[in-house]
């Protein structure tokens, strides 16, 4: 497995273990992976695209990132690699719902944002694209540390880590999903902070401009 597999397979071994909230009132992102956008997108849809999934789960991330608690899970990959398990592209619904919440690009460069940043491009790339987060988190794990980067309005979030020797970070996975489970997702990592648990990275950011 290389480091850039085993960034992506730590960031889910982290994030799978957070619990989340919901949230009532849901706008359409502005943001989609390849035109695909929670909220208008259905696993019909998928499957007519991409056919049966190749993975599917009770649960994932979808309550971390504010929706609800019980979700499906539903992942394909789009590259062949019989020794890795994570899915490219992964979807997630509320438990029993075809509507999809929350679309995520998991170590795969092939599903870029409408600003065109695919997973693998450096954080500076990202912030060149985007200008400075709303709120970024960073937590350890597993001898590195993992950063989480929400730009709300947008309804996008990026986890960033570091992916060469020199520890230069890159985008580890992307995610897409509504503003206002955006908006609970940074209250989950609140939470967390004030149990001693990751810390608030924010300010680093400041100043720092699109362009």
């Amino acid at each position: 497995m290389t480091l850039q597999q085993r960034v992506v397979t730590g960031v889910l071994t982290v994030v799978l273990g957070l619990g989340g909230l919901c949230a009532d009132k849901l706008t359409p992102p502005p943001e989609s992976l390849n035109g695909l956008r929670p909220g208008t997108l259905t696993i019909d849809d998928l499957q007519k695209k991409y056919g049966k999934p190749d993975v599917t789960n009770d649960g994932g991330l979808l309550g971390l990132y504010g929706g609800a608690e019980q979700s499906n899970l539903y992942g394909w990959f789009m590259v062949e690699n019989p020794q890795y398990t994570v899915p490219d592209l992964a979807v997630e619904t509320a438990k029993d719902s075809n509507r999809v919440d929350l679309v995520m690009a998991i170590g795969y460069d092939g599903l870029k944002t409408e600003k065109g940043i695919a997973c693998f491009q450096s954080e500076a790339d990202l912030i060149k694209a985007y200008g400075a987060p709303d709120f970024a988190f960073a937590v350890p794990m597993q001898g590195f540390v993992l950063r989480e980067l929400y730009y709300v309005k947008l309804g996008i979030s990026f986890d960033v880590a570091p992916m060469d020797a020199g520890g230069d970070r890159a985008v580890a996975a992307i995610y897409v999903t509504y503003p206002e489970y955006l908006q609970s997702a940074i209250q989950i990592r609140q939470k967390y902070i004030g149990q001693g648990v990751g810390k608030d990275v924010t300010n680093e950011y400041k100043g720092v401009t699109n362009t």
